[in-house]
């Protein structure tokens, strides 16, 4: 599968998991990276590193809980999980990237 279908397929579920959270700042910031690399406006090696990045703000960061306002369907390690197995697409995809 070619690597940009496959990280929109990924930004595609990390899309629905936040919706159904309610984290809404990464529901926007998710279409907006699927727009951007669907319209050729920016590759998608630079919209990797702005979600996985160092530093506050990234995926990395995220923690979902009640105390963010966040929705919880499971029960908040589950959710984590979760979301942690999709960052970890994200990154095995971004490290596939940086080797080519």
């Amino acid at each position: 599968m070619e690597a940009k279908t496959k990280i929109i397929e990924v930004l595609e579920e990390l899309k629905y998991f936040f919706d159904q959270h309610n984290v809404n700042v990464w529901t926007r910031r998710t279409e907006l990276a699927i727009q951007q690399i669907n319209e050729g406006k920016i590759n998608t090696t630079t919209i990797l590193k702005d979600f996985v990045g160092a530093g506050m703000g990234s995926l990395i960061d995220l923690y979902i809980c009640s105390d963010n306002r966040h929705q919880i369907k499971l029960c908040e390690a589950d959710t984590n999980k979760q979301l942690e197995k999709l960052t970890e697409q994200i990154l095995k995809i971004k490290n596939g990237l940086d080797k080519t």
